[in-house]
């Protein structure tokens, strides 16, 4: 379809542009009829690339310019226009919730706004909250709060938190359950570098249901290893909290042992037993074949091996 609008255009164009020839050239003729045939023509073409170049440059102008304008126009509009319009409207038109609710895992309720989980947190049951303060212009600067509980004074504001980034940034972090492996992504679409996040089993019993779709047991352990190199294992409970340049960990869990299968006296008696049959057997099996070649064997072969014993005896 787009090949035959782009083919129609492209006849149009050089229709209009014979045609704008062709008035060139009538005009020549017209203005200086007393000249050679030669010099209409040169006169023609010498018209014809003046105002081919004016064209041109005017089309380059009027192109930069829209240009500049729809990028000034998109840009008014990303980062002036539309965050005004949701700031006045308190983020009811947009499809985001700064506050969300988790219990066992699962995601119970959310709100678009602190005030609005204010009004509500009485009446609800959690064990985790995740409150996200969105970046109006960029994606990545959405930086996430996580408590395990509202906050004990009623005059912190977890804004005032979110302005206490921290620089630490990992190279490894991977979740390990059920012989299984997990990248942790810790900075998108959330970005819980905040100092003073901690990091604990609801939050990972969270993240594996909602990421990977995966139900997550305490039985697990993490790895990761940041920047400069340290590098962790931690099997749960644990807990992971960030600090302004690094990580506090600490771990109190235990890697599982497998525990080697107990057999009873009664197994171990029978297991001795069958080894000992299978070796009689063996040995039976063995003498019964040399029985059987001393058997089969030619008389002619024995005589000279009788022969041969005496000999020896006598010597």
């Amino acid at each position: 379809m787009l090949n035959i609008f782009f083919d129609t255009m492209n006849i149009i164009g050089n229709m209009l542009y014979l045609l704008y020839d062709m008035l060139v050239l009538g005009g020549v003729f017209i203005l200086f009829p007393f000249e050679d045939r030669k010099d209409k023509i040169l006169l023609h073409k010498s018209y014809t690339k003046t105002c081919n170049a004016f064209c041109r440059d005017v089309c380059f102008d009027i192109s930069w310019k829209m240009c500049e304008i729809v990028t000034i126009v998109q840009t008014s509009y990303r980062k002036t226009l539309v965050p005004n319009f949701h700031r006045i409207t308190d983020n009811y038109f947009r499809n985001r919730n700064a506050v969300l609710l988790i219990k066992n895992g699962e995601e119970i309720e959310q709100f678009k706004t602190w005030q609005m989980f204010e009004k509500e947190k009485e009446n609800i049951d959690f064990d985790l909250i995740l409150y996200t303060k969105y970046n109006d212009t960029e994606s990545k600067h959405n930086y996430t709060l996580i408590k395990d509980k509202c906050f004990s004074s009623p005059n912190i504001q977890p804004d005032s938190l979110l302005d206490h980034k921290s620089n630490v940034s990992f190279i490894i972090f991977q979740l390990t359950t059920d012989g299984n492996k997990y990248d942790i992504q810790l900075k998108e679409s959330r970005n819980f570098f905040v100092k003073d996040n901690a990091l604990k089993y609801p939050f990972f019993k969270w993240y594996m249901k909602h990421v990977y779709d995966v139900v997550l047991s305490e039985e697990f352990s993490v790895t990761y290893m940041t920047n400069d190199m340290s590098m962790a294992t931690l099997h749960n409970p644990f807990f992971i909290k960030f600090n302004d340049d690094g990580v506090t960990s600490f771990s109190s869990g235990k890697p599982k042992i497998q525990t080697p299968i107990k057999l009873d006296e009664s197994d171990v008696e029978s297991e001795v037993e069958s080894e000992v049959e299978s070796e009689v057997e063996s040995d039976v099996s063995s003498s019964d074949t040399e029985y059987e070649l001393e058997i089969n064997r030619p008389s002619s072969v024995q005589d000279i091996m009788i022969t041969e014993r005496l000999k020896y005896h006598l010597d």
